[in-house]
């Protein structure tokens, strides 16, 4: 079971999409070249709010026994959630890949989800964060093809459900989490971490 860690102390995040590309520029014509190695993942910077005694070294203690790089934890990015949502749709059809998925089990002539909000597929270590591109409509039979970055690494299963309502990324801290502790025993964290693939 892989640990999650704690939402109500997040206090603000950066989130960036990061690609495995190079360009090699010609110092003669200027002309670029691109080289795509088809890696994509998820980076964070997380602030976490200010906590005092007991609380603090709570979540000190969560921190360190990550071990650093070592570990790896489930993170519900609270910027993309959409906690009224009742949607339940579901993969339609195995072996797909790359950046679109045929899904069912939406309301049918809708646009239930729109380009920039999220979803997640999988569980425990195999879950997986996505950012829609463009907006979701749906057909008389409730499916729809999504859009979506960055890419699916693996075939998900026909069936399997998407996170709407809270999606989650699995994450492995980049560095250790120093703990600053200030007057009043209050304590301070920022960590950066990237998604644990």
């Amino acid at each position: 079971m892989i640990p999650e860690l704690p939402l109500t102390l997040v206090q603000s995040l950066e989130r960036r999409l990061v690609t495995a590309t190079a360009v090699s520029v010609s110092p003669f014509t200027g002309t670029a070249e691109l080289q795509d190695w088809s890696g994509e993942w998820w980076d964070y910077a997380i602030e976490l709010a200010r906590t005092t005694g007991r609380d603090g070294r709570r979540l000190s203690a969560f921190l360190a026994a990550l071990g650093g790089p070592r570990g790896r934890f489930l993170f519900r990015d609270p910027t993309i959630r959409q906690p009224g949502s009742t949607l339940a749709p579901v993969v339609a059809g195995g072996f797909q890949s790359g950046g679109m998925l045929m899904t069912a089990g939406w309301p049918p002539f809708t646009t239930p989800l729109q380009a920039g909000d999220f979803f997640s597929l999988g569980t425990d270590a195999e879950t997986r964060l996505y950012q829609l591109t463009a907006d979701v409509v749906t057909d008389e039979a409730g499916m729809a093809t999504l859009a979506f970055v960055p890419r699916l690494r693996t075939p998900p299963e026909d069936g399997s459900t998407l996170q709407i309502a809270a999606p989650a990324v699995v994450l492995r801290l980049t560095a250790p989490v120093p703990t600053r502790i200030g007057r009043a025993d209050t304590f301070l964290f920022t960590l950066t971490a990237r998604e644990a693939l």
